[in-house]
């Protein structure tokens, strides 16, 4: 039988839901986020690597700059959700979570529900328990979740609300790849597959694709090393920047050291509006970007380039709504 997906029934909730689901590019609505506690003090020297850290965190300027990330998002008319509001029976496990500050890798809200992520052990290992938790009492139903047997799968990116893109990455088994793949076609009409490196620098698919608009979107394209488009009744190998340009989107390319400095992990406040890292593009990306009209709100990262992520990283979003 293998690995399987479980796709849970509709259950008659009591209290309200939030509005949810970011299958359209419009303004950003609502984020949950976690800001990180005395589970940081799990890294030290001896393990920061085992935690997947850069280094050890500077903790109250982690925190510091994580608030500051908030308030950012608030000024900008993001409603801010904080998970251990929402969390109570897995409240111990937030203390055993250093990475669970990134939660971004642990689910993706479509208007259909969550697709609900399997983290890789065992640095990130149950952190989709908790999420679960969390979406539930907000009132967001699990669209699709793993269920059992060894393996992992750390995120997706939601291109519409008909498709999405899965990067076969060092976060990933290709198991879970595949009866995900075959089970999401009951949802979406495509699936676009990337394999890329198996490399802790392309350790999600934001790392290597994101859109700022429905027509304009960054890449790391020397990372794509076969492209597929999976449908319900056909599978068949493409060029992903054909693809996309036949889509309408143009892919504006970062470079090497771009890249690395997570240039593709940006979050879109409404299209043609960012979120970013001020040290992430080169001047030349970003001349080239403010031609095509792009505007990036700047966030300076210290303390944070510790744990190695982005803010996009730090941010699982919600609901996005256009006009």
């Amino acid at each position: 039988m293998g690995c399987q997906i479980e796709k849970l029934k509709e259950e008659k909730k009591t209290g309200s839901s939030i509005a949810y689901g970011c299958d359209e590019l419009g303004r950003l609505k609502s984020v949950l986020v976690h800001t990180p506690g005395d589970e940081l003090t799990l890294v030290n020297e001896s393990n920061y690597e085992h935690w997947l850290y850069d280094e050890v965190p500077d903790i109250s300027g982690y925190v510091e700059e994580h608030r500051q990330y908030q308030e950012l998002m608030e000024s900008n008319g993001v409603r801010v959700y904080e998970l251990s509001d929402y969390v109570d029976e897995n409240r111990e496990l937030i203390r055993k979570m250093p990475n669970l500050t990134f939660l971004h890798d642990t689910a993706v809200i479509s208007r259909k529900g969550a697709l609900l992520s399997k983290m890789r052990p065992p640095a990130r290992e149950n952190e989709e328990i908790v999420v679960k938790e969390a979406l539930n009492n907000l009132g967001i139903p699990i669209l699709n979740e793993f269920d059992g047997c060894e393996g992992f799968f750390e995120g997706c990116l939601l291109l519409s609300k008909d498709t999405i893109f899965v990067a076969d990455t060092e976060r990933h088994t290709y198991p879970f790849i595949r009866e995900f793949i075959s089970n999401i076609l009951n949802e979406f009409e495509e699936v676009i597959y990337a394999r890329i490196p198996k490399a802790r620098r392309y350790m999600h698919p934001d790392t290597v694709f994101n859109r700022i608009r429905e027509d304009l979107a960054l890449a790391y394209l020397p990372a794509f090393e076969e492209t597929c488009l999976f449908t319900e009744n056909s599978s068949e190998r493409i060029d992903f920047k054909a693809y996309m340009q036949e889509k309408g989107m143009e892919i504006v390319p970062v470079s090497d050291s771009e890249q690395s400095r997570l240039a593709c992990s940006f979050v879109p406040l409404e299209s043609g509006t960012i979120f970013h890292y001020d040290i992430a593009l080169d001047r030349d990306t970003r001349k080239n970007l403010a031609g095509e009209g792009v505007e990036i709100i700047p966030f300076h990262p210290e303390a944070l380039l510790a744990g190695g992520g982005s803010l996009r990283c730090h941010t699982l979003r919600l609901c996005r709504r256009k006009k």
